[in-house]
């Protein structure tokens, strides 16, 4: 993977969280979790360039988000749209994900998390802010959160963004 600066990112934020996916991998050399993600944001707050996910409370990537610093987004291939859907859909509680996908995942001491060794590009982040998205529009709580399984908001600086070598 190259080390570039993350100001070159040219990608559509729109079409890569929303529509590609990426997926979240949150945790230490002690234990980390994946899933997919396709609710976030790329932007600027206190002069840092950071990321906005969203993990619901009731998702096995819950405890490692508010456990560990460490965050990465890796952003695969649209060839890995099962894979990307698997992450999304079972629980790390039940599965090994990376067993049952075939995808392999790298750790970086230096920055002491995972990602994904087969991504395109990924953002390896710090956890910086959470909070929970409470008292919502009384129609966004209807349609997204009858059953209170509530979001909590995390900002993540973007540490360091890597990019597939094309020659690998």
């Amino acid at each position: 993977m190259l080390r570039k600066d993350v100001k070159s990112f040219d990608k559509n934020v729109f079409d890569e969280i929303g529509n590609k996916a990426a997926i979240l991998i949150s945790g230490d050399k002690n234990g980390f979790n994946g899933m997919t993600i396709s609710w976030g944001a790329l932007g600027v707050i206190w002069n840092k360039n950071v990321v906005f996910v969203f993990v619901r409370h009731s998702r096995y990537t819950y405890d490692f988000m508010e456990k560990s610093d460490s965050v990465t987004l890796s952003f695969l291939d649209d060839k890995y749209k099962k894979e990307k859907g698997l992450f999304g859909s079972l629980s790390g509680r039940n599965i090994d994900k990376f067993k049952e996908t075939g995808l392999h995942h790298t750790y970086d001491p230096d920055f002491d998390g995972y990602y994904i060794t087969e991504c395109d590009y990924v953002f390896k982040c710090k956890k910086l802010y959470s909070v929970d998205l409470n008292d919502l529009p009384k129609d966004i709580n209807e349609k997204f959160y009858k059953d209170n399984d509530i979001h909590r908001m995390y900002i993540c600086e973007i540490k360091q963004y890597l990019v597939k070598n094309l020659d690998d």
